[in-house]
């Protein structure tokens, strides 16, 4: 059975290219979804899970991300939430603003550059760890209360910020936003590209490297210093992240996805699979499912 992902139409246009609005709910609402415009999301109350493409990871108060175009995602407030208590509240800030907003001066003026890159890289999600974020919360604060060009300055001084902010990361798998890592040297470039065409298949450490005409130490110490990531740990972030897609959008039983994405043995596929997600497979689908 495939997860519904709702594909949300917001009310954004050229005259209206921004929506701030504080939320104050008894618990997250809406479902596993997507949409064109860019997302911020701020908790100032709450706690539960947060689901961004492949990624899911416990949030709590104090949690700050942005959502790139098309990206899926879908806050679940925990259980507690659900129960009636008049004392927990779901409240916060959410900031969605055009996928296109200043596109030409954001992707031609060398002044924005940052903000060029922030968006680039928000195609994956990033996290914004608390308490460090509270430089940047003053900005989100006030966006809601701001009309006009006053919204748009606040927004641009926003994510000036939000870019400048350096303990931020990335929070979904390279595969999952079909997105190639961001380095510069040619040759990992081709090397990264062929393991996005391959990783299903059995790529011995030994046959890689000897791609890149290296002995598998030296190619080890390359590939991590290029990408900031083992070998081993590159390809098993692409091998759950296709997993994720295919246990969200097939009816594919587990046994097949372990197959399709290139483990030998179902053991293996849950055990890397729960080290990735925190969670087995099966448990993976059926909180999507909860809320379908």
């Amino acid at each position: 059975m495939e997860v519904p992902m709702m594909n949300e139409q917001l009310a954004i246009n050229e005259q209206n290219p921004i929506i701030a609005r504080f939320y104050d709910y008894d618990y997250f609402t809406y479902p596993w979804h997507f949409h064109r415009e860019y997302e911020i999301i701020y908790v100032k109350e709450s706690f539960g899970e947060r689901f961004v493409g492949d990624n899911m990871e416990y949030y709590q108060a104090g949690d700050l991300i942005l959502i790139g175009s098309n990206l899926p995602h879908y806050m679940r407030s925990n259980e507690l939430f659900y129960k009636g208590d008049p004392e927990l509240r779901v409240k916060g800030a959410v900031i969605q603003f055009s996928a296109d907003f200043m596109s030409w001066a954001i992707g031609h003026y060398a002044d924005f550059i940052h903000i060029k890159t922030l968006l680039e890289k928000a195609g994956r999600g990033i996290h914004f760890p608390y308490p460090e974020n509270k430089e940047i919360i003053p900005f989100i604060e006030e966006l809601p209360a701001a009309k006009g060009f006053d919204r748009i300055v606040g927004l641009l001084f926003l994510l000036d910020k939000m870019a400048k902010f350096h303990p931020k990361r990335l929070l979904c798998s390279p595969r999952f936003s079909d997105k190639l890592s961001e380095v510069s040297d040619s040759r990992i470039e081709k090397l990264l590209s062929y393991l996005n065409y391959h990783y299903t298949e059995n790529l011995r450490l030994d046959n890689v490297a000897s791609i890149m005409f290296m002995n598998t130490s030296a190619f080890c110490r390359y590939f991590k210093q290029k990408t900031g990531k083992s070998y081993v740990n590159y390809v098993q972030e692409l091998r759950i992240g296709y997993a994720c897609k295919l246990l969200l959008s097939t009816s594919y039983d587990i046994s097949q996805i372990s197959i399709e994405c290139g483990f030998n043995t179902i053991c293996h596929f849950n055990k890397v699979f729960k080290h990735r997600t925190g969670l087995v497979p099966s448990e993976y689908k059926k909180l999507f499912m909860q809320n379908r």
